[in-house]
């Protein structure tokens, strides 16, 4: 499934692994049944390529418990330095640099193998697939158009608040208005996000129009896992430019408004999550 990725990086930042330290570990130390869990929802594998797909997923799980969990937590102690010496735009900017190169490492090392294992699908997998995406884009329809424009505000606006606040507990009132100024200055992209999926799955699509060649079925279906962003489009990413750059300057200007009690959370959250990262690296090396 696609995601609008970019929009949240900031939260991403800020809330990687937003899970207790608990609850996070048990999560990630479950992750191979959760996937199964997860792709029901969307494709069912025979017999034949759930054996093709478990060595797939273990392979890619130790990789990423071995190489990426230390990246996270240094990132995560960064952030924390950044929180007490005051951060600042560029700082933000640099964490979203590197949010996008981790996702684009984990992208480059599934590629080969989801390559291989999107060959052996039947057309009425890939059938199944394209209905269940397209049926979560109607879901998301239907929920987007069941609310007026100040609900769908009012919602996203509790959202926001409720994440930050599980980090730095309760929020001042010149905070909560902070963050409901630029909540109402964001540029709607719901429209594009859909847009954006839709070409998604077309090019999806037209890659098993092309199974007939194995190469160039290989070559649209890499193209569709590794380089999504040409799906967008210029007012799309103009849209999304604008937003990341209105919520840099809010976290800004609220990370730096935090009292001692509210800083003291966020370092013992920060902490935790740290913690958390190590832990789950140091399995690996037992």
């Amino acid at each position: 499934m696609v995601k609008n990725n970019s929009s949240r990086l900031l939260l991403i930042c800020f809330l990687l692994l937003s899970l207790s330290a608990c609850s996070s570990r048990l999560i990630y130390n479950n992750l191979d049944w959760l996937t199964y869990w997860y792709l029901d929802d969307y494709i069912e594998l025979t017999d034949e390529q759930e054996e093709r797909f478990d060595p797939m997923l273990n392979r890619f799980l130790t990789w990423h418990r071995e190489s990426q969990l230390q990246q996270y937590s240094q990132l995560l102690q960064r952030i924390k330095k950044d929180v007490n010496d005051g951060i600042k735009e560029q700082d933000i900017a640099d964490y979203m640099v590197t949010v996008k190169l981790a996702w684009k490492d984990i992208l480059i090392r599934l590629e080969p193998d989801l390559v291989d294992l999107s060959f052996t699908l039947s057309d009425q997998q890939l059938n199944q697939f394209l209905q269940e995406s397209e049926n979560y884009n109607l879901d998301k329809i239907a929920e987007q158009q069941s609310l007026n424009h100040q609900q769908r505000l009012d919602k996203r606006l509790k959202m926001i608040t409720k994440r930050i606040e599980s980090y730095t507990g309760k929020l001042s009132e010149p905070q909560k208005a902070l963050l409901k100024h630029s909540n109402n200055n964001v540029i709607s992209t719901f429209d594009d996000w859909i847009i954006y999926r839709r070409a998604w799955a077309e090019s999806i699509r037209s890659a098993f129009d092309l199974r007939s060649n194995k190469a160039k079925f290989e070559t649209q279906i890499s193209s569709s896992i590794l380089h999504t962003d040409r799906l967008r489009s210029e007012i799309f990413w103009k849209k999304i430019e604008y937003n990341q750059q209105l919520w840099i300057e809010t976290m800004v200007q609220l990370v730096n408004s935090l009292s001692t009690k509210q800083r003291n959370a966020l370092n013992d959250k920060l902490d935790s999550l740290i913690d958390d990262l190590q832990t789950l690296s140091s399995y690996s090396k037992k």
